[in-house]
């Protein structure tokens, strides 16, 4: 049973300035007509920043292609969230790595937006690191091994190249609300592709 909306003003009513926005421009589209109302309500009433209306109201829609291309530029033009280098295109890959201790295997696959030249050295210290530590689980140490491994080997082959990857483009879409929330905020820019990296 969905709450009505005396109970809906009241969640909103009481969640953090953070939380609030964190719905706003991550779950919107997702939102019933009269839940969505009452969240721009409370939004307007707290005085949030403009770009938060605008990161619901772009999920409200459906981005054209040259909208996406333009968000897509504006995370390739930032500076490395790795090596903060403004030198090269930032681009993603997911990157995975194993490690396995007889009965247990770990694997882990990780989305990473950085430069190339930081791409590739993640890329291979997880490829280094599986390929050491991942075979010694049974069964699933040789199987989850060898994906991460031809993941690794996938990924390396786009790391350089001057298009977006599948996997950037991907992300933007996911999160074109974040991107519109921030997208004149350079240091809030920074902190969600810090924020990428670190999950």
């Amino acid at each position: 049973m969905q709450p009505d909306i005396e109970q809906l003003k009241t969640t909103y009513k009481n969640l953090s300035d953070d939380k609030l926005t964190s719905l706003a421009i991550t779950e919107a589209a997702s939102l019933r007509p009269e839940a969505l109302d009452l969240l721009k309500a409370e939004i307007k009433s707290r005085g949030l920043d403009e770009g938060i209306m605008n990161g619901v109201n772009v999920q409200l829609t459906t981005p054209d292609s040259l909208a996406i291309d333009s968000y897509i530029s504006l995370i390739r033009n930032q500076p490395c969230p790795v090596c903060s280098s403004t030198a090269q295109p930032l681009n993603a890959i997911v990157i995975g790595s194993v490690k396995s201790f007889i009965i247990l295997t770990h694997y882990k696959k990780k989305l990473m937006i950085a430069c190339p030249s930081c791409l590739q050295q993640a890329n291979q210290r997880a490829t280094s690191s599986t390929a050491l530590m991942g075979w010694w689980g049974l069964p699933w140490g040789i199987i989850r091994t060898s994906q991460a491994l031809f993941r690794n080997m996938k990924a390396n082959k786009v790391i350089r190249t001057d298009e977006p990857s599948d996997k950037l483009i991907s992300f933007v879409k996911t999160n074109v609300g974040v991107i519109e929330s921030v997208r004149k905020n350079n240091h809030s820019l920074q902190v969600m592709l810090d924020s990428v990296n670190k999950r």
